[in-house]
């Protein structure tokens, strides 16, 4: 794998591991590296965007008061 700067500790890893992804509205988003270990166990693991049980806004029905 092409060497990557770490999000962390700045340093360059030949070893990097992709721990988020950035999105952008008027470009394309970025994956964020970091070095394998203590640097890449910092930081929050990622929700997956697909995954029924943790979608952000989920379909709810409104009941209608009579």
């Amino acid at each position: 794998m092409t060497p990557r700067v770490c999000a962390s500790c700045q340093t360059t890893t030949s070893q990097p591991v992709a721990v988020a992804v950035e999105h952008s509205a008027s470009a394309g988003g970025r994956t964020i590296y970091a070095c394998p270990g203590k640097c890449a166990d910092s930081f929050p693991p990622q929700r997956d965007p697909f995954d029924r049980g943790t979608l952000m806004a989920r379909y709810v029905p409104v009941r209608r008061m009579r």
